[in-house]
């Protein structure tokens, strides 16, 4: 599936479905969806794309009630998370104009395609004016690349003292009696491994996330100043932890807080060898939130998820967590 686009550059990029000698002609062609934005890659159509499209992808988001427009997007990464990260650690968004019939010929073609069950009627909104143009991470041919979400990397200020797994862990382990697991689940591996002091905790967490040793070695050792900012301002954000938090402000900064334990760190090796690593997802997190996550962790303190004393029918020895094996 792919839409003929023509691009124009300036202040606000535009990609329009009308040719004028102007413009130039690119594909927009379906990559991938989450839950609240597809993403496009941008292909050549004839000649070489302009500069300012090489290594950008196209992010749309979904009409669904829940997902903010796209310039609200742009603005709450500006306000919210841009500052806290140096540039070069952050996919980059770029808002992009589409012209009246974009939307429209993009949810024809997405109409045309196999797309997972539970998420096939899922279209582009027919008013949509924005698109975002973003850091495009997948690896330079016959490199490696790797996703993961860091998740909490401190424990929840709620946890009890005596906790035998993080929140992180404590959720996993919920999770696998309702036979649910999910991609972070299936690495096996504590989110605090991660940022451990000892080194051979961070390259078990690492090894769990990736058989490339290049991108292993880089997760134990190189990942480690940009896991301390990302850790860093989770803790600064989230003090009190859920169940205690208060006031507008405070439930604001537990979103920006909530937005950093779910985000994911996009790594891939170049062409030269080197390593980039930038991290993606950051959409901010909505209050209408605070009761799910209150209730989740009222749930793993009162069960006895974080403590490893849950029902005897659920029990299973904690062998993962980090606070399992050095408490």
């Amino acid at each position: 599936m792919s839409v003929t686009a023509y691009y124009t550059n300036g202040e606000t990029p535009q990609l329009s479905t009308t040719r004028t000698d102007e413009l130039v002609a690119c594909k927009i062609k379906y990559l991938n969806e989450g839950g609240a934005n597809f993403v496009f890659s941008i292909l050549k159509a004839g000649t070489e794309l302009p500069t300012s499209l090489r290594g950008k992808l196209l992010r749309l988001r979904k009409d669904l009630s829940h997902v903010q427009t796209t310039t609200e997007q742009v603005e709450s990464f500006n306000n919210n998370f841009r500052p806290l990260f140096p540039p070069d650690c952050l996919v980059q968004p770029e808002l992009v104009r589409l012209n009246d019939g974009m939307a429209e010929a993009l949810n024809r073609a997405l109409d045309t395609l196999n797309r997972p069950s539970r998420r096939d009627q899922d279209f582009l909104p027919q008013d949509e004016r924005y698109g975002l143009l973003v850091t495009d991470m997948r690896p330079a041919a016959d490199k490696a690349m790797l996703e993961i979400k860091p998740k909490w990397l401190l424990q929840s200020p709620n946890a009890p003292s005596n906790a035998k797994r993080c929140r992180t862990c404590a959720l996993r382990a919920q999770r696998a009696t309702q036979g649910k697991r999910t991609a972070t689940d299936e690495q096996s591996s504590c989110p605090l491994d991660l940022v451990s002091e000892r080194k051979e905790d961070r390259q078990r967490a690492a090894r769990k996330a990736t058989r490339e040793p290049q991108l292993a070695d880089f997760l134990a050792e190189g990942a480690q100043p940009l896991f301390a900012i990302l850790r860093d301002q989770q803790k600064f954000l989230d003090p009190r932890g859920v169940l205690r938090v208060s006031g507008a402000e405070g439930i604001y900064d537990l979103c920006r807080a909530m937005t950093l334990r779910d985000c994911t760190l996009f790594v891939r090796a170049g062409e030269d060898g080197v390593i980039e690593a930038r991290l993606g997802d950051l959409d901010f997190k909505q209050p209408e939130k605070l009761k799910r996550w209150k209730e989740a962790e009222r749930q793993l303190i009162d069960e006895g998820w974080y403590v490893n004393t849950e029902a005897k029918s659920q029990w299973c020895e904690e062998t993962i967590c980090r606070l399992s094996r050095y408490t």
